[in-house]
Order: structure tokens, then C-alpha cells, then sequence
């Protein structure tokens, strides 16, 4: 018997710590399983075109706010807004996206990140109005860590849209430094500064944002006939090309070979590749944003 009990207690000595380091493991970790369930709750959230070219001129400050117009769609989905706030407070962020599908890999989580990311904009003005500066501070502050997730282990598509949301929130934050009555408190401040210092240098990792994209770009089309892979001299072209786009973004002055490189590519690698030019400028003025406010943070 005591010969049992101490083979069982040895069992126990190693299965204890295995489990406590499962328990410190759980899913609920994982910052996009609750912004999937904030994506459940949005109602009445698709933003028409229209709309979303009137809240582009609201955030970049050529337009008025009317909280009479939106705070309506904003409380019906404050739920929804307050379970993805709640979720940019989680350690890491896994779309769990199996790219090994190629081309038909799911990217519905972007679209859906899309509609709540401008929600949650608008949720900052709305709770400005009413006088709640420090709700609106920690919106904006989660939609900067949303972003980042949105982003996180996508391709430029997930990037792209990451990058303006992640604008408008910069927008709506430089706002409320320099109009908002009273002005922001030291604390309120801070808040803000830590959500941008969460960010990489440049705002996202469009590096591996590129080779995403570029792995993708190589894996056979699915066709009704089957899967068509590229020709080895257009896979040959797709790889020179890949290497030269990560290494534009890092040196913009060799952009322009990276454009005759795409230019002289066999058919149909041109017309596969994302614009070189409009992911830089994209990239750069982000980067110019998050310096901007920054420097108005200090």
C-alpha cells in the first residue's frame, strides 16, 4: 500500500504542474475568439457606402459628428463594442486562418472587424458628446490594440483595412487633444500614449503582412477544373518579386526596381501583384500619424 501511494504521489508531483500550465493556457486567452463573439452581437452595424464616406469626413475633421444621426446604432451595439474593448485587453491574438486553403483561405473576420472598428469610432464621439472623456479615451485606446490584432497574422487585405482603422482612430485621438473641453487630463493622456507604444514601429508588420500575401499569391488558383499552378517561370518571377517587395518596404528608394521587376514579370504575375507605391504611402503615412501624435501626447 505505502509502495502505491508513493508511485501515485510521484504521478501526481508531474501532472500537477502540467495542468496548472494548461490552466494558464486557456482559449479564452486568445483575444479573437471574444472579438468573434462582439462580432455576434453587432446589429444593424453594415455601414453603407454613403455612411462611410460621411465618417471619413467626420474623423478627418471636414465634417460635424451628429449624435442625433448615430447614437442610436451606437447604443443598440454598445454590447458588442464593450465585449471587443474587453477583448483588446488579452495577451495575444490568433485568427486561427488556414492559409494552407491558398487563395479561398476565409478572410470574413477582416470585413467583420471593418464594420465594429467604425463603430467603436463612432462609440468615441458619442460618449465625448456626453461628456464621458474618459470612455472615449479607452475606446479609442482599444480600437489602437484592435487594430493591431486585426492585423495580426493576416495579409495586406487584413493589413490595408487594419491601417484605416488604426487612422481613424489616430484622427479621433488628435481630435480630442487639441478640441476637447476640458482638455484631456494627464491621465487620459497616458492612456493613450501606452495604446500607441503597444504598436510596432511602423504601426503594423507589413513585412510579414507581404510574405502572407506572397505565399498566398504562389499556391495553386482552385478553378472548376481543378487546382492551376504557376508556370516555374512565373513562380521564379513571384519569388524575386516578393524578396524585392519586403526589402522596398525597408529601403523606400528601391521601389522604382521593384516596379520594372513587376512590369517585366511574365503573365500573369503584374496583375497579381498588390501596388507597390500605394502600400508604401500607406505605410509611411501611418508612421507619419503615430509621430504626430506622439509629439502632441507629450
Amino acid at each position: 500500500m505505502n509502495r502505491f501511494r508513493t508511485i501515485l504521489s510521484i504521478v501526481l508531483f508531474f501532472l500537477i504542474p502540467a495542468g496548472a500550465a494548461m490552466a494558464q493556457q486557456k482559449p479564452e486567452a486568445n483575444a479573437a475568439l471574444r472579438y468573434w463573439s462582439a462580432f455576434a452581437q453587432m446589429q444593424d452595424s453594415a455601414i453603407t457606402p454613403d455612411q462611410a464616406k460621411e465618417l471619413s469626413l467626420i474623423v478627418e475633421g471636414s465634417a460635424p459628428y451628429s449624435d442625433l444621426k448615430y447614437r442610436d446604432l451606437v447604443e443598440k451595439n454598445r454590447p458588442a463594442l464593450e465585449t471587443m474593448i474587453r477583448g483588446t485587453a488579452l495577451p495575444y491574438c490568433d485568427w486561427g486562418i488556414d492559409y494552407e486553403l491558398g487563395h479561398d483561405a476565409p478572410v470574413d473576420y477582416v470585413r467583420k472587424a471593418l464594420e465594429i472598428g467604425r463603430l467603436n469610432v463612432l462609440y468615441a464621439f458619442h460618449l465625448s458628446i456626453a461628456g464621458d472623456s474618459d470612455g472615449a479615451v479607452r475606446a479609442l485606446a482599444a480600437g489602437v490594440r484592435f487594430s493591431r490584432d486585426v492585423a495580426s497574422g493576416g495579409t495586406l487585405f487584413a493589413a490595408v483595412v487594419a491601417k484605416s482603422l488604426l487612422a481613424s482612430d489616430l484622427r479621433v485621438m488628435g481630435f480630442l487633444v487639441h478640441v476637447s473641453q476640458p482638455e484631456l487630463s494627464a491621465t487620459q493622456k497616458s492612456t493613450l500614449k501606452r495604446a500607441l507604444a503597444q504598436l510596432p514601429p511602423d504601426g503594423l508588420d507589413w513585412q510579414s503582412a507581404v510574405k502572407r500575401e506572397f505565399a498566398v499569391l504562389r499556391m495553386p488558383v482552385r478553378t472548376s477544373e481543378g487546382d492551376t499552378p504557376l508556370d516555374p517561370e512565373a513562380q521564379a518571377a513571384l519569388a524575386e518579386i516578393a524578396s524585392s517587395y519586403v526589402a522596398m518596404l525597408g529601403n523606400p528608394a528601391l521601389l522604382p526596381e521593384l516596379q520594372q521587376k513587376i512590369a517585366s514579370a511574365p503573365p500573369p504575375v503584374p496583375d497579381m501583384i498588390p501596388s507597390p507605391g500605394r502600400v508604401l504611402e500607406a505605410k509611411q503615412s501611418l508612421t507619419e500619424s503615430i509621430l504626430q501624435l506622439n509629439s502632441a501626447l507629450r
